[in-house]
């Protein structure tokens, strides 16, 4: 990777939340579904919705960020994650970027540095993705 690439801007990292927050969205609402269906004929125990949604979050997250290095929303923008020196970064830095996502307070990183509190605590970059030639 050339040191100069450019990291991506806001305008894009909003496009990403809001496509993979519809996708787990509705993942989580079939999820739910399946769950209450053994709650109700298994006698399982029923969970609230608001687990189900932030579990959801971060089992999509981290699969598709530690598989993939990106999620469907950076596949459609032509996006992927790497460490700060352009290197695929490792499970702990993934562990915590996903963590880190999922909670509230992870977009504010943008008002002190120019990123978000994922990126910056996890030591990785939102970069362009290479495009593949056939």
């Amino acid at each position: 990777m050339n040191p100069t690439t450019p990291t991506i801007g806001d305008g894009t990292r909003i496009l990403h939340f809001l496509v993979d927050t519809i996708i787990i969205a509705i993942l989580t609402y079939l999820l739910y579904g399946w769950w209450n269906f053994y709650v109700m004929y298994w006698n399982f125990t029923p969970i609230r919705y608001g687990p189900f949604f932030f579990a959801t979050m971060w089992g999509y997250l981290f699969l598709f960020e530690f598989i993939f290095l990106r999620t469907p929303a950076k596949w459609m923008t032509g996006t992927k994650v790497v460490t700060e020196n352009g290197e695929r970064p490792n499970i702990f830095q993934i562990f915590l970027r996903t963590t880190i996502h999922c909670t509230i307070v992870s977009m504010f990183g943008m008002a002190w540095n120019g990123q978000p509190f994922h990126d910056t605590f996890s030591k990785t970059k939102l970069i362009a993705a290479a495009k593949q030639v056939l």
